[in-house]
C-alpha cells in the first residue's frame, strides 16, 4: 500500500521538477520558449496518464506555486494554468482511451478555458485588457506597413487604397478574434497531443494515432452549423444584431476551417491515388491559403465531399438482423 503511494509522489516530484525546468528555460532561453511553452504539459499528461488526473493536478499545482516563488506569480498562472489544464485534459483521456478526436476536442475546451482564465486575471491584476494591447499593436503595425509603401515612393491615391485594405482586413480580424482563438486552442491541443503520444509511445504505453491526413471526415454536423452560421449571420446583419452577426461570422469561420482541411484532405487523397507529385499538392496547399478562389475551391470541395462521400471513407451501418425474435 505504501509503495502505490510512494511511487506516484517520487513521480510526481520529478515530473513537476521537469516543468519548472521547462519554466525557466522559456524565460532564460527565449528562442527556446515556444518549444518548451509546446512540450510542457507533456510531464503533467505522463503523470496524469500513469497516476490519474488527481496526481496530474497536484503536478501542475506544485509547480506553479514554485514557479511564482523562483519567477513571478503572474509567470506561474500564465504556465501552470495555460498549458496545466490541457496537460490535465490531455492525460485523462489517455488514461481513459478515448479516441485522437475526441481527446483534441475535450483539451481544446480546456486549452480555450485555460487562456481566458490567464486573460481574466492578467486583467484584473494589472488593469490593462490585454485585447486592447493586441490591437493596438496591429493598428501601429498597419501604419508602419503604409510608411513602408510610402518610402517606395507609391502615390498618395494608392497609399489611400492600402490603407483602406489593410484597415478592412485589421477590422475583419478584430471580429474573428474569438473563432481565432478557438481555433489555436485546437492547434496546440493538437501539437501537444502529437508530442506527448510520441514520448508515452517511447515510455512503452500505446495511445492511439490520427489516421492519414488522406482518410481525414468530419462529421455531416459541421454542414448545419455553417448553414446556422449563414443565417445567423444574415438575421444579425438585416436586424442590425451585432451581436448576432458577429456570432454568426466566427462560427462560419470556424467551420469554414473544418472544410477547408477536409477539403485539402481530398485534394491529397486524389493526389495519392493518381501519383500527383507531393511538390505540386503543396503548391495548391500554398495557393489555397493565399488565393481567396481556390481557398473557396477546397472549401467547396470539402463540403460536397461531406455530403456526398466521394472517397466512400464512411461504414455503411449494418443492416438490422430482421430474423433476430424468428
Amino acid at each position: 500500500m505504501r509503495n502505490s503511494r510512494v511511487q506516484p509522489m517520487v513521480e510526481g516530484g520529478i515530473l513537476s521538477a521537469v516543468a519548472i525546468l521547462f519554466a525557466l528555460i522559456s524565460v532564460y532561453i527565449p528562442f527556446l520558449g515556444a518549444f518548451v511553452n509546446l512540450i510542457w504539459p507533456v510531464p503533467i499528461i505522463l503523470l496524469g496518464v500513469r497516476h490519474g488526473y488527481k496526481w496530474s493536478l497536484m503536478a501542475t499545482v506544485v509547480a506553479g506555486i514554485l514557479i511564482a516563488i523562483l519567477l513571478h506569480p503572474l509567470h506561474a498562472v500564465g504556465v501552470a494554468v495555460g498549458f496545466g489544464l490541457t496537460g490535465i485534459a490531455l492525460g485523462h483521456c489517455f488514461r481513459q482511451n478515448f479516441s485522437p478526436v475526441k481527446s483534441v476536442l475535450i483539451g481544446a475546451v480546456a486549452s480555450l478555458l485555460s487562456k481566458i482564465i490567464v486573460l481574466s486575471i492578467s486583467a484584473a491584476v494589472l488593469g490593462i485588457n490585454p485585447l486592447a494591447d493586441h490591437s493596438e499593436a496591429m493598428s501601429r503595425a498597419v501604419e508602419q506597413a503604409v510608411s513602408i509603401y510610402r518610402t517606395f515612393g507609391l502615390k498618395e491615391e494608392d497609399l489611400a487604397k492600402v490603407t483602406e485594405n489593410l484597415n478592412n482586413v485589421l477590422a475583419m480580424m478584430k471580429l474573428i478574434f474569438p473563432a481565432a482563438f478557438a481555433m489555436a486552442s485546437v492547434v496546440d491541443t493538437y501539437l501537444n497531443f502529437i508530442v506527448a503520444r510520441a514520448v508515452l509511445r517511447k515510455l512503452g504505453h500505446r495511445i492511439d494515432a490520427f489516421p492519414k491526413f488522406t482518410q481525414w471526415s468530419f462529421s455531416p454536423k459541421i454542414l448545419y452549423a455553417f448553414i446556422v452560421s449563414v443565417l445567423l449571420l444574415y438575421w444579425g446583419k438585416s436586424r442590425e444584431w451585432e451581436m448576432v452577426a458577429n456570432a454568426g461570422l466566427n462560427l462560419q469561420v470556424a467551420c469554414s476551417m473544418l472544410l477547408m482541411l477536409q477539403g485539402l484532405s481530398v485534394v491529397f487523397f486524389y493526389g495519392e491515388k493518381h501519383q500527383v507529385p507531393k511538390f505540386l499538392r503543396w503548391i495548391l496547399v500554398f495557393m489555397a491559403f493565399t488565393n481567396g478562389f481556390i481557398m473557396q475551391a477546397v472549401v467547396f470541395a470539402g463540403a460536397f465531399d461531406i455530403a456526398l462521400d466521394f472517397r466512400k471513407l464512411r461504414r455503411p451501418e449494418p443492416p438490422e438482423n430482421t430474423n433476430a425474435g424468428e
